[in-house]
């Protein structure tokens, strides 16, 4: 199908129709060289989207590396705890403050291990209340200390690098009633 021209020769409706309908030797260069950017570009895609494919993996590969080496440092470090215990276990029938004091040095060392991994237990007794660091489990009425100090602590609350890692449990004082 051959277009005739109506309209001036700088008429940009004719300049696109003869970009579409390619006629003549030059038209048939150029879809040539445009097929061959066209593979070119489809080439680059594919190697592209291999290459993000393979930095993934790499990625992925590298963060289960980082995790096995930090769990195998801190196993390593907790393993002479577990000795410990085991050898505090095997004597402890023999004498009952032996194994007192055995519990005890099992636990200091657990806590110097834990620490050095960046843990600190969290002083909450005597405290005023803080929703960010305590979970309160009961309210009791005390006329000793200001409402909303923390007066008993049932559980141990947690830091890791000063983010809180687990919440102490607390019992948090109250105004005390008067029953007249």
């Amino acid at each position: 199908m051959k277009l005739t021209n109506n309209h001036k020769s700088g008429d940009s409706e004719h300049d696109l129709a003869s970009e579409e309908r390619p006629e003549g030797h030059g038209s048939e260069e150029r879809v040539m060289e445009l097929e061959h950017q066209l593979a070119d570009t489809r080439d680059q895609l594919l190697r592209r989207t291999a290459e993000v494919d393979n930095m993934r993996r790499r990625h992925k590969d590298e963060r289960e590396q980082l995790i096995y080496e930090s769990n195998k440092r801190l196993i390593t470090d907790l393993l002479p705890t577990l000795d410990d215990l085991e050898r505090t276990l095997q004597h402890g029938n023999a004498d009952k403050d032996a194994l007192l004091q055995g519990l005890e040095l099992i636990k200091k060392n657990l806590g110097k291990v834990l620490q050095r991994y960046g843990l600190e237990p969290m002083g909450t007794e005597g405290q005023t209340f803080d929703v960010n660091s305590h979970d309160a489990l009961l309210e009791e009425p005390r006329s000793d200390v200001e409402p909303g100090t923390v007066v008993k602590e049932i559980q141990k609350g947690y830091k890791l690098n000063d983010n809180v890692l687990r919440h102490a449990k607390v019992i948090v004082a109250k105004v005390k009633e008067n029953t007249e």
